[in-house]
């Protein structure tokens, strides 16, 4: 698998030690893509606003709010609520291992492309 950040390009073949070090050092960018293929990936983007629902996510969580979404099948499918860092890198770590948790960590909801 290949894994594209904002600050570090395309890394092939990544392993989970090196992406679970990068992603949580929060030094990658704004986004990062983890993929198969171009119709097969997981990818997040921070979606920080300078908003009052942002600061309440953020004093609540610690975190930026991030959205995850994933293309599988020919379909796209995002997160229900933003998530946290956290659930970012333990969502591509269960993608990248071929893991369960990625699908069953968070509601999915259908996107009309």
């Amino acid at each position: 698998m290949t894994l594209t950040t904002e600050d570090m390009g395309d890394l092939s073949d990544v392993d989970p030690a090196a992406m679970d070090e990068l992603l949580a050092s929060d030094g990658f960018g704004k986004f990062a893509v983890l993929s198969v293929s171009d119709e097969a990936f997981l990818q997040a983007g921070n979606n920080w606003q300078p908003t009052p629902e942002c600061e309440a996510f953020m004093a609540e969580h610690g975190s930026d709010p991030w959205v995850l979404e994933y293309r599988a099948d020919g379909q796209q499918f995002r997160a229900a609520g933003p998530v946290t860092l956290d659930q970012v890198r333990k969502a591509f770590l269960s993608y990248l291992t071929a893991g369960p948790e990625w699908r069953t960590g968070v509601r999915w909801a259908a996107l009309d492309l």
